[in-house]
Formats: C-alpha cells, sequence, structure tokens
C-alpha cells in the first residue's frame, strides 16, 4: 500500500508524463513511452499499489537468504 505522499508523487508524475506526450514535446517513440508509462503510474496511484514496493518488502522480508548475505554464491558450497 502507498502513502498518501506517495499517491501525490505517482499522480504528479502521471500529469507530467502526459502533458510531455500531449503537447507533442515528445514525439515519436518517445511519445508513445511517456504516454504508456503515464498510464502505470496513474494505475498505480489509483489502486494504491506498487509493484516495485512490494519487491522491496520481499527482498527485505528474505535478506537471509539472499545470495548477497552469505558472502558467496549457493551454488559454490
Amino acid at each position: 500500500m502507498l502513502n498518501r505522499e506517495g499517491i501525490i508523487v505517482r499522480l504528479i508524475m502521471a500529469a507530467a508524463l502526459f502533458f510531455l506526450s500531449g503537447t507533442e514535446i515528445l514525439t515519436g517513440n518517445l511519445a508513445t513511452l511517456s504516454g504508456v508509462l503515464g498510464v502505470v503510474e496513474l494505475a498505480t496511484a489509483l489502486l494504491r499499489y506498487s509493484p516495485l514496493q512490494e519487491a522491496i518488502d520481499i527482498v527485505t522480508a528474505h535478506w537471509d537468504d539472499n545470495i548477497h548475505s552469505k558472502g558467496y554464491h549457493a551454488a559454490l558450497k
């Protein structure tokens, strides 16, 4: 779940990305990418869900099982 500040930032980012492609500051493939990223940011703001935040939570929860925490690769035991 995103907090209130995270939602506001994502809404501002979505508006900025839509503005860049809508006013033709960006054209072609960059405008398409900007529009797609704007839709993703808007969706994450409206759903209050961030896949990146969930991935960070998973990594921090399982930090002991992480390869880097052991100092060596698990296959080299």
